[in-house]
């Protein structure tokens, strides 16, 4: 029959039920991760629009399970992108001219705004 004894009100099921529930809980694995096997392989071969944006479903998991290293990534690729507030002087915009060997600085006066 199947049912052995009743534990805390449930029956305790040994036998062909728990071989057919763990047979159905592993097939059920096989077929999902076929489907992943198939798609992944898919979006390999032919990558279109789509398939970008499974990329990033995927990628965006490290955010779940290291979010220091996920926050680290983000500031490395925004400092990629940063550029100077400033300019970099060249050598004919500099202001003060210092000569070393005489121990003399010179001051550049900007021309008066008219």
């Amino acid at each position: 029959m199947g049912v052995r004894s009743v534990t805390n009100g449930f029956p305790v099921h040994t036998g062909r039920v728990t071989l057919v529930v763990f047979a159905g809980i592993a097939l059920l694995g096989v077929v999902a991760l076929g489907l992943i096997v198939v798609v992944g392989t898919r979006m390999v071969r032919n990558p279109d629009e789509s398939s970008g944006s499974m990329a990033d479903a995927f990628g965006s998991f490290i955010d779940v399970f290291d979010p220091a290293r996920a926050r680290a990534d983000r500031d490395l690729d925004s400092k990629e992108h940063q550029g100077e507030a400033a300019p970099s002087p060249d050598d004919d915009d500099r202001p003060v001219t210092v000569d070393l060997r005489s121990g003399t600085a010179r001051i550049r006066r900007t021309p008066p705004r008219t």
